[in-house]
């Protein structure tokens, strides 16, 4: 039978603190914001190291096309494998301490995150290659005036894809914003949502060698007469051997005196007896 209970998810406050199991502060806006563009910054390292290290010449569509798969292949791996691993965890999400939780309560699925990054990421990157590749390929080598209906068209699509690719962020990020748990349509889709990491909890550890006395309370034995220190255990124990002890204490005492009364009794007849003589 499915589980069907969920998370509930809170406005964050410093008033809620301590949150129950099953509870989440629901994480900014600006922090959703500021974790995608750090992921981002990381996932372009790629391309800008490629960019330094082989110039790309006008019409070189093989080259082009190189980069953008190395691109997309790393981004692939950081997005959508790399998350994987850390339990649908980025770096940027870490570093701004959100994470991504499903409402469902169950784990986050490799083929949830590739559809979730393919809305937010591989779409819009996907409109921007073919773009790019279709402006170095109409774009001409020799720039005169016969080509320049053609270098007009070229920019012009190119311009379009930028455009396409600006609004689409815009819209996703208008919703999220909108949003009561700041979801996008594919979060709403997923069950999925954005929320604050919550803080590790220290796990106290039971030290064996500490004793444990009358007045403190047992794991489980709250409030109940099982609850004895280990001084009143042995004093149990001893109990009858220490009864067994003071008892022969006080009879080797008590025969010692008897001695003593005795060896006075001889010295009185004696003195008795003289004077009976006399």
């Amino acid at each position: 039978m499915q589980n069907k209970t969920t998370y509930a998810i809170i406005n964050y406050s410093e008033s809620n603190q301590n949150l129950k199991d099953n509870q989440y502060c629901l994480a900014s806006v600006w922090k959703i914001l500021f974790a995608r563009l750090f992921d981002l910054l990381i996932a372009s390292m790629p391309m800008i190291l490629i960019s330094l290290l082989w110039k790309l010449q006008p019409g070189d569509l093989v080259l082009l096309i190189v980069r953008y798969l190395i691109v997309g292949v790393w981004m692939f791996v950081y997005f959508v494998v790399f998350c994987w691993l850390l339990k649908a965890q980025s770096l940027g999400k870490r570093l701004f301490k959100i994470q991504l939780i499903s409402l469902k309560k169950h784990k986050i699925t490799f083929k949830d995150l590739f559809l979730r990054e393919a809305v937010f990421i591989f779409i819009p990157w996907l409109i921007g290659v073919v773009c790019s590749i279709l402006l170095a390929w109409l774009l001409p080598s020799q720039f005169s005036e016969k080509n320049k209906i053609w270098i007009s068209f070229s920019v012009l699509i190119y311009q379009i894809g930028l455009i396409i690719v600006l609004l689409w962020w815009v819209v996703i990020l208008i919703s999220v914003k909108f949003h009561k748990l700041h979801q996008a349509s594919i979060d709403i889709k997923l069950k999925l949502v954005v929320v604050e990491t919550k803080p590790a909890q220290k796990s106290s550890k039971n030290d064996l060698n500490q004793k444990l006395l009358r007045d403190d309370q047992h794991i489980s034995l709250t409030q109940q007469p099982g609850n004895f220190d280990l001084e009143f255990i042995d004093q149990i124990k001893n109990q009858e051997k220490y009864e067994y002890q003071k008892s022969i204490n006080l009879k080797r005492k008590k025969p010692i005196g008897q001695l003593k009364l005795d060896s006075k009794e001889p010295i009185k007849q004696i003195e008795s007896e003289k004077k009976d003589e006399h």
